[in-house]
């Protein structure tokens, strides 16, 4: 990688910097350490002075994806385009309260064993790769939130209660994201009773 300019004058460089580092990294994505130099151009390099085929370009500091960094280390010329999940936090409308179910979705990174809930965009950026399927397994369930607890039989069939259909449904996805048991821990969470009467939405939340 060759300098903007063929000549700096003294008053254009400033030389024998140091970084602990947080500071500035290589090309590659490289956190970097160590003696460096700059220039008024803006450009900055390795070593306390310019030395020709030793000397390396370093870029402002950023904190690297580590699955787009070993993308990119391992694959250089291909370009990480994914996009990266975040947690999201389920809100119950009154809508779902009367339907007695809301549809929850969890996503797993392969690598990490990592599992965060995330919302129904993010699941369909799953789908289609655009976050990467290739370290990531999401799943989608049925979470029941009001009804009958526990199971009971009614004119001699079983019906299951609440408890029973949110263990039913982490059990039917443990083998594609394991540990989401231990995400799901309260088969009741977001339970409400069905005499309960959501309220109006004067705000239009629920729309």
């Amino acid at each position: 990688m060759s300098r903007l300019k063929t000549y700096y004058t003294v008053d254009e460089i400033r030389d024998n910097l140091y970084t602990t580092g947080s500071q500035l990294m290589l090309e590659d994505g490289t956190e970097y350490k160590g003696s460096y130099h700059s220039y008024s151009t803006g450009e900055v390099y390795t070593e306390t002075k310019y030395i020709p085929n030793v000397s390396k370009k370093l870029i402002k500091f950023q904190k690297q994806d580590t699955t787009n960094y070993i993308y990119k280390k391992l694959k250089p010329n291909i370009k990480v385009k994914f996009k990266t999940p975040t947690a999201y936090v389920t809100k119950i409308s009154s809508q779902d309260i009367t339907a007695g179910v809301v549809i929850r979705y969890f996503i797993q990174n392969i690598n990490n064993k990592t599992i965060i809930e995330i919302d129904s965009k993010q699941f369909d950026f799953w789908k289609t790769n655009t976050i990467d399927k290739t370290i990531h397994n999401a799943v989608r369930i049925s979470w029941y939130i009001s009804g009958n607890k526990q199971d009971i039989i009614d004119n001699g069939v079983l019906k299951l209660g609440v408890i029973t259909k949110n263990i039913n449904q982490i059990n039917s996805v443990k083998s594609r994201v394991p540990g989401i048991s231990k995400i799901l821990t309260d088969p009741l969470q977001y339970y409400t009773d069905t005499d309960f009467i959501a309220p109006v939405d004067i705000n239009g939340l629920d729309s």
